[in-house]
């Protein structure tokens, strides 16, 4: 979990490094560009917890209680053109899976009685000890939180020869930033002959994720040992919003607000800019398929389930462990 807000913190801070050679459009579109792959590994990430190794827990009074935690990763094919246009090298050991961004929190699911489903819910957040930690240490600020609930039934339940194969639904929430200190004394960036200049600037990013989620998976337990698969398919929206903090000044006439109708003018996309700084914002609403699976070592109640992720449609991955009680 560290060592994925650390590899956040570092990318970051490589990007923010080489804004002196930015314009205000350059970073607009590799931005973009970022923002729609983001969405997709959002997607993804606020899924973690949901789906574990059993495809269905049982009837009641089955049930599980345990932490999950995990990353997806914004594939490097998306995230390469931002840096490409900040001219810049994606750091090592980001150039192959890309940008990660971390989700932790407790799950549950227990059995319904009377009916083939299970119940699920979720939730975790970066608690304030952990942020402040990781502030002292690197300056980069951190805050995340996530809930969820998901509803599975039961189309097959496991015997001898038949595996458990379910259907669900669910829906899962998000939110997070990240501010990470460029290091860079003062920063321009320019549009034609005008320029915004900022000091000491932080570059923030922040997201949330609303989605809907449907999932059909199968599972069998074969001694300790449980395998399983499955597909998702998530709708809703994720929203992502970057730029730099920072007292901000301008060399156009009539300001900051001028200066953004002016790039309007000429059929730009002005960034948000206020008194602290400016930011961008993307928001997706492309529905997002993925293929999941993994397996878990169970022993006598204690299970601990591995499960990777991914997205064909943006090559993105994601991987998740959950360590959980389960009866």
């Amino acid at each position: 979990m560290k060592r994925s807000i650390a590899l956040v913190a570092i990318a970051l801070t490589t990007a923010a490094s080489a804004y002196s050679q930015a314009t205000l459009q350059g970073f607009q579109n590799a931005f973009s560009s970022f923002t729609g792959d983001m969405a997709s590994s959002l997607a993804v990430n606020s899924t973690i917890g949901s789906n574990w190794s059993d495809a269905y827990v049982g009837g009641f009074p089955h049930f599980g209680v345990g932490i999950a935690s995990g990353a997806a990763f914004t594939a490097a094919d998306g995230v390469k053109p931002l840096f490409d246009a900040l001219g810049q090298t994606l750091p090592s050991g980001l150039d192959k899976l890309g940008l990660p961004f971390p989700a932790i929190g407790a799950t549950f699911k227990i059995g319904l009685p009377f009916l083939p489903l299970d119940i699920g819910i979720k939730g975790g957040y970066i608690p304030p000890s952990v942020g402040a930690s990781l502030k002292s240490l690197t300056g980069v600020t951190l805050d995340y939180k996530n809930i969820g609930i998901q509803l599975r039934y039961a189309l097959v339940k496991q015997n001898i020869l038949f595996p458990n194969v379910s259907i669900g639904a669910a829906y899962n929430y998000q939110q997070g930033s990240v501010k990470a200190p460029t290091g860079i004394p003062s920063q321009s960036l320019s549009y034609l002959a005008y320029n915004v200049t900022l000091a000491s600037p932080d570059l923030n990013l922040g997201w949330t994720s609303n989605t809907f989620d449907f999932t059909a998976q199968v599972s069998k337990l074969l001694l300790f040992i449980v395998p399983y698969a499955g597909l998702g398919y998530s709708v809703g929206s994720s929203t992502v919003t970057g730029g730099l903090d920072s007292t901000i000044t301008t060399n156009y006439p009539t300001g900051l607000a001028g200066l953004a109708s002016y790039i309007q003018s000429l059929g730009g996309t002005a960034p948000d800019f206020g008194a602290t700084g400016f930011a961008y914002s993307s928001t997706s609403t492309t529905p997002v398929f993925r293929l999941y699976g993994g397996f878990s070592l169970r022993i006598i109640i204690l299970d601990f389930d591995t499960q990777v992720m991914y997205v064909p449609s943006t090559k993105a991955l994601g991987a998740s462990l959950t360590t959980r009680v389960q009866l």
